[in-house]
């Protein structure tokens, strides 16, 4: 072939405006599929090949895919083209090779001698990757770069595809991508590359596809339309047809020419394809090719850790798992490998720990792990520290003693404390107040896991003596009244939780009015019997120690107020406890 040859050629391949765009190699599909369906492929993209097509149609790819291809032309130019795609990610890199040569092109000098004959090459390098984000959706980008060998010199250029891609239902794809947008530099200066616009649509399901596009180029050629068809009668066999309108010149290559035609055979993930593209008075073309593929995973996946949020040990919790799949498992590492894509709600409990909840997007041959972290319990101790005969907040110190331990003081105003976030487990609580003259007082608690115990010190003055205020009795009697019992089980309390009161007086009073019964034959006895009834209710109910507690009646001997009222008779009619030792 000379070079006369060439340019007629392009003149009549390329449709109508011709235009200044260099390297038309980039034009020419790549792939005997694509090829087969009219070159119409920007919206299905969902082979290897998509790193010409479309870059995003790798984000949709899950295993591993190579294929080569032998483009077989008129003239004996051939191309060498391979493809390969390498899950990676949220997608899949991408990449490609072209190899174009024409041979025999002969060349002559300004004076028509005849000189001889070379071998003019092209070779093309892509490198690009494809992401999948919203679920259906696809973004890609690819870099090339290119060096094109004549016999007076080189070119040399480079140049982006951008490409999204989506599937807002099932059985449609959509589509858009630019192609070549690059410079090539040559001796003689720069030229742009055959940069063109494509929109692509795809209609079907795994046993067929039907693809419409749409090419707009920016700087040779008119727009032109392209469609194809994919029939899978039985999966391992395709049958494909297309028709084009360009970037062939059909009125020139008679309208013929744009029909397209292939079959695929695919078996165990090798595949063998051939497409038929005639040329009008050109010639017909032939495209052969044969391709590897590892199926990627067709379902979606989730693996779900539970770990310790402070610690970040794993721990084996009860996830419960719903949305696309409801399933409970008691375990640290939950593995589902077998999902539809969706929205999976997942809650994982352990006692002692806090639930953790979250939602997590599975998408369609992808893998996900994530994490639920379970935060301990926040156990917490808290009271206050009060004058047991005022009720009125002393302060002082508390001193907590268990899996956890500290000193912390006590302010007079408000009088209480606070412990956050203590360890599980029993505690001893030691409270002082805020002078020696204060008993101080102990008690042993248990804290639970998440919740909050409370407990209030009174501490006894030395030099005071305690009245149960309210506990009162009916008039000649001695039997407590049940409304009284929480007053007497605050001085229980007190008497528990201050061992250096080693031994009280319980001192039991009446009012000045005679009694004179069978059961009490005097006011002596009356005093005498209300002072018991409160020991033996401590004795039972508190398990203080009886030796700790003395009994004395003092009738109505030592009265709080005057008896000049019922009001006042009342308040008389009480029992006192003493400080002895």
């Amino acid at each position: 072939m000379n070079l006369i040859t060439i340019p007629l050629i392009l003149t009549i391949v390329g449709s109508g405006n011709t235009g200044t765009a260099v390297l038309p190699l980039m034009k020419i599909g790549q792939g005997p599929r694509a090829a087969a369906m009219g070159e119409s492929f920007t919206g299905l993209a969902d082979d290897a090949s998509a790193v010409y097509w479309n870059p995003a149609g790798l984000g949709q790819l899950t295993g591993y895919q190579f294929a080569l291809s032998h483009h077989q032309w008129f003239f004996g130019i051939t191309d060498e083209v391979f493809h390969g795609a390498v899950p990676l990610g949220p997608g899949a890199l991408g990449f490609g090779a072209v190899y174009s040569s024409e041979p025999d092109v002969q060349y002559w000098d300004e004076e028509l001698n005849d000189f001889s004959s070379y071998r003019a090459w092209t070779g093309v390098l892509t490198a690009g990757y494809g992401v999948r984000f919203f679920d259906d959706y696809r973004f890609g980008l690819t870099a090339k770069g290119m060096y094109e060998a004549l016999v007076d010199g080189a070119g040399i250029g480079g140049g982006i595809d951008l490409g999204l891609s989506g599937s807002p239902v099932k059985w449609l794809g959509l589509g858009v991508a630019a192609r070549h947008v690059g410079i090539m530099s040559f001796d003689e200066g720069t030229d742009t590359l055959p940069v063109e616009i494509a929109g692509g649509v795809r209609l079907g399901s795994r046993m067929f596809n039907a693809t419409v596009d749409a090419v707009y180029p920016l700087f040779d050629n008119d727009p032109n339309f392209r469609a194809g068809v994919e029939f899978l009668p039985v999966p391992a066999i395709a049958l494909r047809a297309g028709y084009r309108n360009g970037p062939v010149d059909l009125e020139k290559l008679g309208y013929l020419s744009g029909l397209t035609a292939g079959v695929g055979v695919t078996v165990a993930g090798f595949g063998i394809d051939y497409a038929f593209v005639p040329y009008g008075e050109l010639g017909m073309t032939h495209r052969l090719g044969i391709r590897i593929a590892q199926a990627g995973p067709a379902d979606a996946g989730l693996i779900i850790h539970v770990v310790d949020a402070d610690t970040r040990v794993w721990l084996k919790a009860s996830v419960a798992v719903s949305g696309v799949i409801d399933s409970t498992a008691t375990a640290s590492v939950v593995r589902m490998p077998s999902l539809k894509p969706g929205k999976v709600f997942a809650r994982a409990t352990l006692e002692g720990y806090e639930p953790d909840t979250d939602t997590f997007l599975v998408r369609v041959g992808r893998v996900r792990e994530d994490t639920l972290f379970l935060r301990r319990l926040r156990s917490h101790i808290k009271g206050g520290i009060y004058d047991a005969k005022t009720k009125e907040p002393i302060g002082g110190a508390l001193v907590y003693r268990g899996p956890m331990g500290g000193r912390i003081p006590v302010p007079p105003d408000p009088g209480t404390f606070h412990i956050s976030d203590v360890a599980v487990g029993e505690y001893a609580l030691d409270a002082s107040g805020p002078t020696l003259e204060y008993l101080p007082q102990t008690c042993t608690i248990s804290v639970p896991a998440g919740e909050t115990v409370e407990r209030d010190f009174y501490l006894w003055r030395k030099s005071d003596f305690l009245v149960l205020e309210g506990v009162n009795f009916e008039t000649g009697k001695a039997d407590i009244l049940p409304q009284f019992f929480p007053i007497i089980d605050q001085a229980g309390q007190i008497l528990k939780q201050t061992p250096d009161i080693r031994r009280v007086e319980l001192a039991g009073h009446t009012d000045p009015r005679d009694i004179n019964t069978a059961e009490f034959p005097s006011n002596w006895e009356l005093s005498d019997a209300r002072a018991n009834a409160v020991r033996t209710y401590l004795i039972e109910k508190w398990g203080i120690a009886g030796a700790r507690l003395s009994v004395k009646g003092y009738a109505d001997t030592q009265p709080l107020v005057p008896n000049t009222s019922m009001e006042n008779m009342y308040k008389n009619r009480r029992t006192e406890l003493r400080i002895l030792e």
